[in-house]
């Protein structure tokens, strides 16, 4: 019998492992965890300059006196769910893609209410550069005018000879044939034994 302490150890092992989460909510929250950080990031920026503004001023500051929580922008509930549509578009690899779209958008500092819009645009931007997926029926269109374009060779016709005359023309035509059909200038061309330069 196993001891009380080995059962409980093998118990709670088991149950440590967080479950795996799916794909595509990884990637969702990844891109929404992006572009709520940088809402935060320019609405800090913004109050800050508007404090060095009316510090500038008025020259006296009395901001820490003000106990309310500034207001922060809420994407709104419809556009949020637009953007996890697009989203769950969004296969893993082209995540970090959508991203680096994004972050390069968004450095001229462009007004809050603005960012989910320039982050619907990097997603379309990232469906609209994938490659095209071929339907099957256009792969089966492609494949037969391949196939179709194939040439395969001309069956050999043989007829039979009734004349001695005949088989010494036929062997004569071949001959010239071949010699229509010169080798490259590396390697000449050699009809018989006696051609060779001994």
């Amino acid at each position: 019998m196993l001891p009380f302490k080995s059962l409980w150890r093998a118990w709670s092992s088991e149950n440590t492992r967080p479950p795996e989460r799916d794909e595509h909510v990884v990637v969702i929250d990844s891109i929404l965890l992006e572009l709520e950080f940088h809402i935060k990031e320019l609405e800090k920026v913004t109050r800050e300059e508007e404090q060095e503004k009316r510090r500038k001023e008025t020259g006296v500051d009395y901001s820490w006196l003000i106990s309310v929580p500034p207001k922060t922008y809420e994407i709104p509930q419809l556009e949020r769910l637009e953007i996890e549509e697009l989203c769950y578009k969004i296969r893993s690899y082209e995540c970090g893609k959508v991203i680096s779209l994004f972050r390069d958008a968004i450095l001229n500092e462009p007004q809050v209410q603005e960012l989910p819009k320039i982050l619907k645009a990097c997603l379309r931007q990232v469906f609209e550069s994938r490659p095209k997926e071929e339907s099957l029926r256009d792969w089966v269109v492609r494949r037969t005018s391949s196939l179709s374009s194939l040439r395969l060779r001309p069956p050999s016709r043989v007829s039979p000879c009734t004349a001695d005359s005949d088989i010494e023309s036929q062997s004569d035509d071949a001959h010239i044939q071949n010699t229509n059909h010169e080798r490259s200038v590396s390697f000449p061309s050699l009809y018989s034994v006696n051609s060779l330069p001994i």
